[in-house]
């Protein structure tokens, strides 16, 4: 009996003992002092995360209007529409040209430059702190559950990237005071504010700190600094200027932006008066409304989207910074509290705050590290550090899994597009459910002849008047199975719905059902059923003729239909029009090059 306990005491002390090492070296792997591997790594499985999550992300309203604008912007030869700059469009439409109008080509710009952010966070942080908050930061944004659930079609990670881009450069300049680096923090944060105009909003954070920073250490001003900065930033948005002094010398518009500051033209945009109020400091400060402070409301942004593990130990971090002095900590502070500001006194919305999840990452790594480095012993410290970060990766994904009902598997809207383009022919007509959101039916359908069922009345009184022969064509009726896909307010419109329900009623006998759509959650989205009419040859002209959306023709055609299409009437509009078109594509360029860029600079970090 007495062996028999030796024997059993050894082994587990063998086994304590494997663990201990496993630990050890699992953790001396992770923490080796040649990161760059694991940033890689990181960013693969950053990639892959998200693009889990934006082919099961529900759709968003605001995704069906840029979206769908995106979608031909190139051939338009537009410098940009009426509520965004250019770049992100221009992208955006590149992208579904190569990955094909799909979910995964319309949200592929927020997928790479979220994941390029993993990058940019190592990068940065390296230069501020040290390698091993560097490598937590970018494992905890890896799995940031904001970042995860706001893959989405718009434009406020890919403007994020650039703009702690320009942060990185800043950073760089100021540390080795190489010009490289200064034209290229001015450059990157161009490129944000043509990728969207949010970014405007950092450009004070950059100032003062440049100007507080070159006064402490150098004992001077240096505001030249802001001028030359001022010029480059100014070039690179020449064509959001020269958009709006040419379209207002024409036709006395500007668009949404300026309209919004300026309060010219407002009258153009008033169906969307609600949604474009200015920056509001009573709003921002005090409850209005029935509603929190515009604070309050911030910060409750952050609250809902990422994971209250991560925002404790973020808060924790906060204690950390301001205890362990830093010199771009004031750097750090402006670059979160400008935009946010700004935002909680504008513009209320989850994808506005995304770039706030940089920041969180950061905390909560300083967080994590100073706690375990209070234990004495060596291992001890690897333990909870290790045991921490495996909690803040589990409870991110616990909150994207249970936000978005798992991790795998297409949202209705995918589904569709994708039976779209694998059975609906080129020449068939389509026609959709009114009760589905105009904005998802331009979406899904903007490259084939689809009516929505408002027209369907119209059409078939027209086949009467219009000459020539009945001619048979495919038909394709979309039903909303939900009675309602988008709009909410289908059950206030009575008389609406029973019209539609008439309609397809009418197609039920006609046609048959070939395909039911299922959501993530397995509810019944949208029946598709198929049929042959005979109808008159002008049924698709008809069709197409009825594709507008949100201000726009559908993919801006015919050109010259476009409400914010300006004529020039003298060389030197002529000219300086052909000039921004110049600087857009510079901008462009740009863009591309500096996504590849950071690689090299990872590649060339110590």
């Amino acid at each position: 009996m007495e062996k028999e306990k030796i024997e059993k005491k050894q082994k587990e002390e063998m086994k304590q003992v494997f663990l201990n090492r496993f630990l050890d070296k699992t953790l001396d792997f992770i923490l080796s002092k040649n990161n760059k591997k694991w940033i890689i790594f990181l960013f693969i499985i950053g990639f892959i995360l998200r693009t889990l999550t934006a082919l099961r992300n529900k759709f968003c309203a605001d995704e069906m209007v840029h979206g769908t604008h995106a979608l031909g912007f190139i051939s338009s030869g537009k410098l940009q529409i009426m509520d965004e700059s250019a770049v992100w469009f221009w992208l955006t439409d590149l992208f579904t040209k190569i990955f094909g109008v799909s979910v995964f080509g319309l949200r592929f710009t927020s997928i790479l430059f979220g994941s390029a952010i993993i990058i940019l966070i190592y990068l940065i942080a390296k230069e501020i702190f040290n390698k091993k908050i560097a490598l937590i930061s970018s494992i905890i944004l890896t799995f940031s559950s904001f970042q995860l659930t706001q893959m989405a079609a718009l434009m406020d990670i890919s403007m994020a990237f650039f703009v702690f881009l320009s942060m990185y450069f800043l950073i760089l300049f100021l540390k080795k005071s190489k010009s490289r680096f200064f034209i290229l923090t001015w450059v990157s944060l161009g490129v944000s504010i043509m990728i969207k105009s949010i970014a405007l909003s950092v450009i004070p954070a950059f100032a003062i700190f440049l100007i507080y920073y070159n006064k402490r250490h150098f004992h001077k001003f240096k505001f030249k600094q802001i001028i030359y900065a001022g010029l480059i930033m100014l070039l690179l948005v020449t064509p959001i200027l020269t958009f709006n002094y040419l379209l207002y010398k024409d036709k006395g518009l500007v668009d949404l932006q300026f309209a919004r500051f300026t309060r010219i033209s407002l009258d153009k945009y008033k169906d969307i008066a609600p949604t474009i109020a200015p920056f509001n400091l009573y709003n921002l400060i005090f409850p209005n409304h029935g509603r929190h402070s515009g604070i309050v409301d911030g910060l409750l942004m952050f609250y809902h989207n990422e994971s209250i593990f991560v925002l404790f130990f973020a808060f924790l971090g906060l204690f950390f910074l301001f205890k362990n002095k830093n010199k771009f900590l004031l750097f750090l502070i402006l670059a979160f509290l400008f935009p946010f500001l700004f935002l909680s006194g504008t513009s209320l919305l989850a994808n506005h705050f995304v770039f706030g999840s940089f920041f969180i990452s950061l905390l909560a790594s300083i967080s994590i590290i100073n706690i375990s480095e209070v234990f004495k012993q060596e291992k001890t410290k690897k333990v909870v550090l290790y045991s921490l970060l495996c909690l803040l990766i589990l409870f991110s994904l616990a909150k994207v899994y249970h936000q978005n009902n798992g991790f795998f598997g297409k949202n209705e809207l995918g589904k569709l597009i994708d039976f779209k383009n694998e059975n609906i022919e080129p020449n068939s007509l389509v026609v959709v459910d009114s009760r589905i959101y105009r904005g998802r039916i331009a979406f899904m359908f903007y490259d084939r002849h689809y009516i929505e069922t408002n027209y369907f009345s119209a059409l078939m009184k027209n086949q009467n008047s219009w000459s020539g022969n009945s001619i048979p064509i495919t038909t394709y009726y979309i039903e909303a199975a939900t009675d309602d896909s988008g709009w909410g307010t289908v059950s206030k419109q009575p008389e609406f719905n029973k019209t539609c329900e008439e309609i397809t009623d009418y197609f039920k006998k006609k046609a048959e059902l070939v395909k039911t759509i299922y959501g993530i959650k397995g509810e019944k989205h949208f029946n598709i059923y198929r049929t042959v009419f005979l109808a008159k040859p002008q049924t698709i002209s008809f069709a197409d003729s009825t594709h507008v959306w949100f201000y726009y023709p559908v993919g801006y055609k015919p050109k010259g239909s476009n409400f914010d299409d300006y004529s020039t009437y003298n060389a030197f509009d002529f000219l300086l029009n052909k000039i921004a078109h110049l600087i857009l594509y510079l901008d462009i360029v740009i863009a591309i090059l500096l996504s590849f860029y950071i690689y090299f600079l990872l590649y060339k970090s110590s």
